[in-house]
């Protein structure tokens, strides 16, 4: 498959939350504690927060002290360093922080690839590396303020919109891949679970419609034994009917074995 792709020039600094949170573009590495939440916390507040605010996303049950308060913005600061005119890529602020709009986060530059071409889509999916926002020390304002749904939103999206034009292209096994890719951030979104099924089943895979609905199992928490397998009928009381149902509709074009 061949598909053209806009040359996009990236960010000076990128904050990358689709899989273990990373900073991409740093002047140097984020190693002090919870210097890497509040760069995360700040680039998803473009309007920037004061100090009471992320200090309480960070660290709501604790009552922190000013110096440690003051040496974790330093550091975040120092971390990122400066743009090309010198200026720092998170400015002082009197009781209130914001990044300048040389940091940014593929959370939003992903959210506009869905309405760009499949090569910028597919480019996208590609970057998935996993659960979103792992390795962060606080999670629950990621939780609160919906970031985890929204971006769980836009990979399924993505990644269904990748699976559907490629099928129209080439067929089933080039979507195998990037319904891999969507799952690893979204693994309890069954609509990507059902074109898994689909997939599978027209690669000529009948048996591999099993193996699915196990791993969809024991990611939905069902009871894994050996030999590595859980039964397929305590599957059907934790899916939702629509998978239960695709899965026992395409299971039933299973050639039957010769005698």
């Amino acid at each position: 498959m061949t598909v053209s792709s806009q040359n996009c020039e990236p960010p000076p600094i990128e904050v990358q939350v689709f899989g273990p949170v990373r900073v991409v573009g740093a002047a140097r590495p984020l190693h002090r504690a919870y210097t890497l939440d509040l760069v995360t916390h700040l680039v998803l507040h473009r309007d920037g927060v004061s100090t009471d605010q992320w200090v309480t996303a960070l660290w709501p049950d604790r009552l922190m002290a000013p110096a440690t308060i003051h040496s974790t913005s330093s550091a975040a600061r120092r971390s990122l360093g400066v743009d090309a005119s010198g200026s720092d890529h998170l400015p002082h602020g009197h009781r209130r922080l914001k990044v300048a709009s040389s940091v940014q986060c593929d959370l939003d530059r992903l959210e506009r690839t869905l309405t760009s071409d499949l090569a910028e889509r597919l480019n996208g999916v590609q970057q998935f590396r996993g659960r979103p926002f792992e390795g962060l020390r606080r999670f629950d304002w990621i939780l609160a303020e919906g970031h985890m749904t929204k971006a769980c939103e836009i990979a399924s999206t993505l990644t269904l919109s990748v699976v559907e034009e490629l099928l129209s292209l080439e067929g089933s096994a080039s979507v195998v891949p990037i319904l891999r890719k969507g799952l690893s951030v979204n693994p309890y979104d069954e609509a990507l679970w059902r074109a898994l099924l689909d997939a599978t089943f027209a690669l000529g895979n009948a048996a591999g419609l099993d193996l699915v609905m196990v791993e969809l199992g024991a990611v939905l928490g069902a009871m894994v034994g050996a030999p590595n397998h859980v039964v397929i009928d305590e599957v059907a009381d934790m899916v939702h009917p629509m998978t239960w149902d695709r899965y026992q509709t395409l299971r039933s074009f299973r050639r039957p074995r010769p005698d």
